[in-house]
This record gives C-alpha cells, structure tokens and sequence, in this order.
C-alpha cells in the first residue's frame, strides 16, 4: 500500500488539501488513504480521480458538521431564552449580590469604619436577603449615581443563564438536573426546544442543504468516472488478452505434425 507521505506527495500535485484552521489534518489523511486503499490508483489519471473524490468527500463532511453546529447553536440559543425568562431568582442570587456589591463599591463614601468593599459586599447581600433598610440604602445610592436596581438584577440573570446553558453544554451533572427540572416545572423539553428553534434556522439549513448535494454530484460524477474508466481499461485488457490468445493459437495450428515432412501437403 502507498505510504502516506507518498500520497500526500502525489496529492500536492491537485492542489493544497482542504483542511481549514481548526479541521483535523489527520482525519483527512485517513479518509484519502481509505479512498487510496479501495481505488487502488494505477496512474496519474486514476490519482487526480481520487484526488477529486477526496476533496468532494472532505467538503460534505465539512458541510454536515457545519448543519449539526448551527441546529445545535440554535438549540442553545433557544434555552437560554427559556433560562432568561423561568430562573428563578435563588439560581441567580449570588451573582446578583456579586455584581450589586461591585457597583456599591464604586459609589460609597468612604467610610473610616469599614472598608468600602467590604461594607458595599455586606449591604448588596442584606439587599439579597431582602432586608428592607438595605435595599432602601442600596436603591438611594444607585439612584443617585445613575444606576438601577433592577437592570443589575436583570443583567445578572441573563449572565447566570448563559453560563448555565454553557455548563449544560459542557454536560455538567448538576447543570443538566437543574435544566431538566426547570423544563419540566414548566411542562417542556429539550425537544420542544428544538421545534421552536428549527424555523429560525430554516433558510441557512436549506443552503447548507443545497451544498451538500452539489458536493455529493461532483464527487459521484467522479466516482462514475473511475468506474467507467475501470470498464474501459478491464475491456482492452480482455480484448489484449484474447488477441494474444489468438496469436499463439494460430501459431499453434501452422506448426507441422511430429513426423510430418513440414514441406508435404
């Protein structure tokens, strides 16, 4: 069997292999040595063939994982417009109380008592807890500095959802039981999920879709052409073989009888 230094040298003669930054080079060598092994190439015409099917082959595969990305992004999109609206606050408390103690820690006089961060974290997680003194103070201060409650409330909650949509992702144990739960307490699943996602995403599925199969005809018009040209080249060497055949068998039949005067009739 060719060696795949040898294929790929024979492979630069088509053109640079069509790996993108990020796609595995291996994988690719594998595929074309497969393609290398079944056609078993007898010369540059049958090398260029296989070279065109390699690249047609590489380019669907590229497509269909282009298709799985984009349907599972937008399944990921769609959950985390689910998380945004169902979280329940104590999902997001923490980080709520992270990011309120931060904007109280830019805001708060200083004070000869306490260290500003650390009376800013005391007071944001009073306003967690609801201690109504501590969420009247907080509001005041932010108030005073252009600042809102209630958008850092929210802001904490969108980064709280994508972070456990990236944890689900991920297939974190305690990210997918508290998803599943969520879902369920809302009477939904992932697959509904993807029903309302999928119509998004219509149009560039059915581009990529109509890659896919232009892709698929080059490399069987390819296919076809090694095929019809394994006929073409199996016919002669029949045709060859029989004429050889021929030849000696005519040779066989001009040649005298043991015995027999070769000039007598």
């Amino acid at each position: 069997m060719t060696s795949a230094p040898t294929r790929a040298h024979r492979f630069a003669l088509f053109g640079p292999p069509p790996v993108l930054e990020g796609e595995d080079a291996a994988l690719y060598d594998e595929l074309v040595g497969r393609m290398w092994a079944a056609v078993k190439p007898v010369d540059v015409i049958d090398e260029l063939y296989v070279a065109d099917v390699g690249y047609s082959e590489w380019e669907i595969l590229r497509w269909r994982r282009l298709k799985v990305a984009l349907l599972q992004a937008s399944l990921h999109d769609a959950l985390q417009e689910f998380l945004k609206r169902w979280l329940g606050y104590e999902a997001y408390a923490e980080n709520f109380a992270a990011a309120l103690a931060e904007n109280l820690a830019e805001i708060l006089p200083e004070s000869p008592e306490k260290d500003r961060a650390e009376e800013a974290n005391e007071l944001a997680h009073q306003y967690v807890r609801s201690q109504p003194d501590a969420i009247k103070k907080a509001r005041q201060r932010l108030k005073y500095a252009g600042r809102d409650a209630d958008q850092i409330l929210e802001q904490a909650k969108v980064q709280r959802a994508e972070a456990l949509v990236q944890e689900y992702v991920r297939r974190e144990p305690e990210a997918i039981q508290r998803v599943n739960e969520l879902l369920a307490s809302r009477g939904r699943t992932m697959h509904d999920l993807v029903i309302e996602a999928l119509p998004v995403k219509l149009d560039e599925i059915e581009r990529i879709d109509r890659l896919i199969t232009i892709a698929e005809t080059r490399r069987n018009i390819s296919l076809r052409e090694i095929d019809r040209r394994r006929a073409m080249l199996s016919e002669a060497l029949r045709r060859n073989l029989q004429e050889v055949e021929d030849g000696e068998f005519e040779e066989i039949e001009t040649m005298p009888a043991e015995g027999q005067d070769p000039g007598s009739p």
